[in-house]
């Protein structure tokens, strides 16, 4: 009786874990397609900023709004830490079929170089995953960790949640693209008077858009279809 408890109960968690990487992978997929769509990379704003009593137009290069932070921050605060390697796999496989990411550093281009940026791309997959769910345990620090009451988001805590999160994407990224770039051979990417307000905005406004555009439509869905999935973070 007990093997056979254990057996279906493995069956069960291992079914669980699958449907939970299908809803992740799918999320993410949907979230970097979404983005292009709705605003391509590389979209210029121009800003008007008051400095010393006058007005100094500056440009910035908007990469887009940031919705996979959106699907990512969902994806642990549905299913907890257990999302991370599927949301690093899943992540890889959406860049490699939407940008044609490099993923074998060691790999030799067609103009004859080893394809090093791939190191790059791994590593801002990598901030990617870890970002929002080192948010969600900042946020366990200061007890403000309620994201769900009764089946519903708590918007204020879900925001703030998302608004950290950017902080933290955003930081790492520059990081990667200024000094850990020219570490590896590659040019730096950006500065900080437009790479950081840019890359900010795009996180924030993608994070906290696409987070309640997914409580409001796929959410419901899972806990109609697979509830047992959901641990809810």
């Amino acid at each position: 009786m007990g093997s056979k408890g254990e057996k279906s109960s493995g069956a069960k968690s291992a079914n669980e874990l699958l449907i939970q990487s299908g809803v992740i992978i799918a999320m993410i997929f949907t979230a970097l397609m979404l983005g292009d769509l709705i605003q391509p990379w590389s979209t210029e704003v121009t800003l008007s900023i008051t400095h010393n009593g006058g007005d100094i137009t500056s440009l910035y290069n908007i990469s887009g709004v940031w919705l996979v932070l959106g699907s990512v921050t969902m994806a642990y605060l549905l299913f907890g830490w257990r999302a991370l390697p599927a949301v690093f796999i899943g992540f890889h496989l959406a860049a490699l079929y939407q940008y044609g990411w490099a993923i074998n550093p060691y790999a030799i281009s067609a103009k004859g170089n080893a394809q090093v940026w791939a190191w790059s791309n791994h590593m801002h997959a990598l901030i990617t995953t870890l970002g929002p769910l080192m948010a969600i345990y900042t946020m366990r620090a200061f007890k403000l960790s309620r994201f769900f009451e009764g089946g519903k988001l708590i918007f204020e805590h879900v925001i703030f949640l998302m608004i950290l999160a950017a902080f933290y994407n955003t930081l790492a990224k520059f990081f990667i693209d200024t000094v850990f770039r020219p570490w590896i051979g590659l040019s730096v990417r950006g500065d900080e008077a437009t790479y950081i307000p840019s890359m900010l905005v795009g996180d924030i406004i993608g994070g906290i858009g696409f987070v309640f555009v997914l409580a409001l439509v796929v959410v419901p869905v899972i806990r109609i279809i697979a509830p047992s999935t959901i641990t809810e973070t």
